[in-house]
């Protein structure tokens, strides 16, 4: 007798006898039979599943083992499901939910809802990398000039009335200077005026109401200042004399008496003018204003009479 070779069933050699083979059949039909038991019955929807490593050791089971029941999906996921056809997807990604992004190559593209490439972010890199930084420049007024091919630097801010000039000679080949031949000119011009009337019967000084306020430029200008004032001796007061002095600040710089005479019983009045050349050597803000006094017998003596108009011109001159 001969076996098989997978599951060694015994069965008839060439040689055996007629008279023998129903019972070598039987024999590999038992042996056929004892191996497939397994496999035998089961019920409905069961599925047949290995029960050890044994050969044609399978068992019967319910058609749930290995099997997926269920899809769950989660955000940024979609779809799912229990049973039919379940699909799953992926929501798009926004900047208010989690998803999918489509990558984008451009560098000035205002989406929301792409993704930039490392060639891209590299694009911006370049970009950011090649231009003027903001800390180059620590002060108002500065400015950025160009110092070499692709180079720049900082200008810082000249002095009041400086213009930019060319000189090869420094960095940047630009500068701030003083105008040439700027001295001597007009560099700006402020009027102050009053009709407010004051009186003074004493040889104290008081304001007379006219003034004005200008900011140099520069520190070298000097200031021009022009006064036109009316001034009043009152009736029966012969001879007095009014005293006008130019104040800068609290600093007297100029002084001029002005004789007011006529008899006990009349009102004379009279333009007073005077002009002075300042220097007040600064560029703030400074103030300029006429004071007066009786400056003969200590009777009254007024300006702005009759509110008539006073007028003080003040005018930057460039040194």
């Amino acid at each position: 007798m001969a076996n098989t070779t997978n599951f060694n069933w015994e069965t008839p050699d060439d040689t055996d006898l007629v008279k023998d083979g129903a019972a070598a059949i039987r024999t590999l039909a038992g042996a056929i039979d004892t191996s497939l038991v397994d496999l035998k019955g089961g019920t409905s929807g069961q599925i047949l599943a290995k029960a050890t490593n044994t050969n044609m050791d399978f068992t019967w089971v319910t058609n749930d083992v290995g099997d997926i029941t269920e899809v769950v999906a989660s955000t940024p996921l979609t779809g799912g499901g229990t049973s039919g056809s379940v699909t799953v997807g992926i929501q798009d990604g926004t900047t208010a939910q989690k998803g999918a992004v489509q990558l984008e190559d451009s560098t000035s593209s205002t989406s929301t809802t792409k993704a930039s490439t490392p060639n891209s972010v590299k694009s911006a890199y370049d970009l950011a990398n090649a231009a003027i930084p903001k800390s180059l420049i620590d002060a108002e007024g500065d400015l950025i000039v160009g110092d070499a091919a692709d180079a720049v630097q900082r200008l810082a801010i000249g002095s009041n009335a400086q213009v930019l000039t060319v000189d090869t000679s420094v960095d940047g080949k630009i500068k701030w200077a003083t105008p040439a031949g700027g001295g001597g000119k007009v560099l700006q011009v402020i009027q102050g005026t009053t009709t407010t009337n004051a009186s003074n019967s004493t040889t104290t000084f008081a304001d007379t109401n006219l003034t004005a306020t200008i900011t140099p430029s520069a520190a070298t200008s000097k200031i021009l200042v022009l006064v036109s004032q009316h001034c009043e001796k009152t009736s029966g007061n012969a001879g007095n004399t009014i005293a006008l002095r130019l104040m800068r600040g609290a600093t007297e710089v100029y002084i001029n008496q002005y004789l007011l005479y006529t008899n006990t019983t009349l009102v004379q009045r009279g333009l007073q003018s005077f002009n002075y050349l300042d220097s007040p050597s600064t560029t703030s803000a400074t103030t300029y204003k006429t004071q007066f006094a009786n400056d003969g017998n200590n009777a009254a003596v007024a300006v702005q009479a009759s509110n008539q108009i006073a007028t003080m011109i003040l005018m930057e001159i460039g040194a």
